[in-house]
């Protein structure tokens, strides 16, 4: 989001003003503020398509690979026994098995071979089986994910009950990790020595918290990897945590920092195109672009080419929150975040931009944004932000979502109600874009509806014009009386994210330079769409998949909601 300024009307032209509005080049075409030739830009896409295409091989070659690992590994009565009494599965508990793509053909590769050579049992499956655990079903989330549906936990839970506990049977789960940081999960049973694969599959599923252990850690850092405190905007880092009137119980903690890496960051494929402000950290094209004062309006193959961005984005989105549980460290979310958005061709916007140094923003409990992914732990009860924007195909997609850590009951009635009140505010602000509509009245529909469900909306930060530049006009405010410029028209591309808070809508910077906190330490919830204005209405850019995890508290899958349970959005206009 951008940090809000005060915005005046200039003349009667579409204008807003802003601490960074700047006129630059008044070039129009395709690319960085609609100024990168078209060639290099078709280039990029192709390479981007190119990628999403991989993606999408991978994640069918390893549904394949994983009924292929099955009938390798279990191949006979004696293999599957000798397996089932190594990993241990008692009553109740499948043997689970987790590796990447690569290593899971690889191991597949080798039994074959060794079984068609005569070794022994114990030699063939000893490596696999000592790379197994035996779970049981209240171990679902932490094996392949949070937020799963329903159908999806239920086939866990019955792969994990097939296993009797006396030889005659058991079960097995297999998650092959891809290489955007997404798994994919296949079950089977073994009764009597005869493997019978399920049909059932979780696509796409997260790592487990065992293999999101991070190699190294404030505690016991590698040679490669450092922690460091970050300060100066991101520019710099410190052994010891900066002296600051702390507002909430929250506190920094260090950030990864790699000793290999242009300035620690993570590191970027060379075929992705980055953004111009990558390496210098300046992003002089969005600074210095027209676009900050004059709005721009997408045409019909435009609007096509960022609603193909956003998809991304939200695919990027969703593989963090499945990953999301109690014990995780969001600096591992971020490589989640980072590795998803490159592997499909894309550049983490926010990664670099004025220093920033982590790919997406993580938020818990009383940070408002900008939170920056470190080593603390997600505990059970807290809330956490995940904001996510994706560089891909010329054009960046926003978007962001508050869940809780642990179950709902583990979270207290207020912060639920903190996220319930934030999602209805966004579908509210959403419901009244329309041609002609006013940018500022956005702010007056989602203040009302904060303040009569005794919430505040934070004034600091504002949604954003988006397209080829990550923040441009219009500016978006979501308190009420602001002067934001301008009506909406067919073609605007921007994003609406209010901040809703339980206490006082006012904030206070930590001393990274970064991390806006609530000044009274009370808790924050956050929810972004990236929209296109229509003729009759909107198009969410960024909205929920069939495959999106499960992120709402206050929705069942089986009960009558006033919320809709995939997209979020209000299903009754009285509440």
């Amino acid at each position: 989001m951008k940090s809000n300024s005060r915005v005046e009307a200039t003349d009667g032209r579409t204008r807003v003003g802003g601490r960074r509005d700047r006129i630059g080049s008044d070039r129009v075409g395709f690319g960085f503020g609609f100024e990168r030739t078209t060639t290099g830009a078709m280039a990029a896409v192709t390479t981007a398509d190119e990628a999403c295409a991989a993606m999408e091989r991978a994640r069918e070659v390893g549904l394949e690979v994983a009924e292929k690992f099955m009938r390798a590994v279990l191949a006979d009565a004696a293999t599957a026994e000798a397996y089932a009494r190594a990993v241990g599965c008692e009553k109740g508990c499948a043997a689970f098995f987790e590796a990447p793509l690569g290593a899971v053909e690889t191991l597949t590769r080798v039994v074959e071979m060794s079984t068609t050579a005569g070794a022994a049992v114990e030699k063939r499956i000893g490596a696999i089986a000592a790379r197994s655990r035996s779970v049981g079903a209240e171990a679902c989330e932490a094996a392949i994910g949070c937020g799963l549906r329903a159908e999806d936990a239920r086939a866990f839970g019955e792969t994990c009950a097939a296993t009797t506990g006396d030889g005659d049977a058991f079960g097995v789960v297999v998650s092959v990790g891809l290489p955007c940081s997404t798994n994919v999960v296949r079950f089977g049973r073994v009764e009597k020595g005869e493997l019978i694969v399920d049909a059932r599959a979780v696509d796409p599923a997260a790592p487990s918290i065992w293999a999101m252990t991070p190699k190294s850690t404030p505690e016991a850092p590698t040679k490669e990897t450092q922690w460091l405190y970050c300060t100066d905007r991101g520019s710099g880092r410190a052994e010891k945590m900066p002296h600051f009137k702390w507002t909430g119980d929250l506190r920094p903690a260090m950030i990864s920092h790699d000793e290999r890496t242009f300035r620690g960051l993570l590191t970027v494929p060379k075929d992705v195109v980055r953004t111009d402000y990558a390496e210098t950290s300046y992003p002089k094209s969005e600074a210095e672009s027209r676009l900050q004062q004059v709005m721009y309006e997408l045409n019909d193959r435009e609007k096509e080419q960022l609603r193909k961005c956003c998809v991304v984005s939200r695919g990027a989105l969703d593989a963090v929150v499945r990953a999301i549980r109690p014990g995780v460290v969001p600096d591992e979310l971020d490589r989640i975040c980072h590795n998803y958005i490159t592997q499909h061709g894309g550049y983490p916007s926010p990664l670099n931009y004025y220093g920033f140094p982590k790919s997406c923003c993580i938020s818990v409990n009383e940070v408002i944004c900008h939170g920056i992914p470190d080593a603390r732990p997600l505990e059970k009860g807290d809330i956490v932000n995940i904001d996510v924007t994706a560089y891909i195909f010329g054009y960046h997609g926003d978007l962001n979502e508050t869940v809780l850590v642990g179950k709902p009951e583990d979270v207290d009635e207020k912060s639920k109600h903190l996220l319930k009140v934030a999602l209805e505010c966004l579908w509210r602000g959403i419901d009244s874009v329309k041609p002609g509509a006013r940018y500022r009245d956005i702010g007056d529909i989602v203040t009302g509806h904060a303040v009569r469900n005794n919430c505040s909306v934070v004034k600091t930060y504002c949604g954003h014009g988006i397209n080829t530049l990550f923040h441009c006009a219009p500016n978006v405010p979501h308190y009420s009386n602001n002067k934001a410029v301008g009506s909406m028209k067919k073609g605007h591309s921007f994003t609406i994210e209010p901040m809703i808070n339980l206490g006082d809508w006012r904030d206070t910077t930590w001393p990274d330079g970064w991390t806006a906190v609530t000044k009274d330490g009370s808790r924050s919830a956050q929810y972004e769409h990236t929209m296109v204005c229509t003729d009759d209405g909107v198009d969410v850019l960024t909205a929920r998949l069939p495959t999106s995890p499960a992120v709402f508290p206050f929705v069942s899958e089986t009960e009558e909601n006033t919320v809709d349970y995939l997209t979020g959005r209000l299903a009754d206009a009285s509440i």
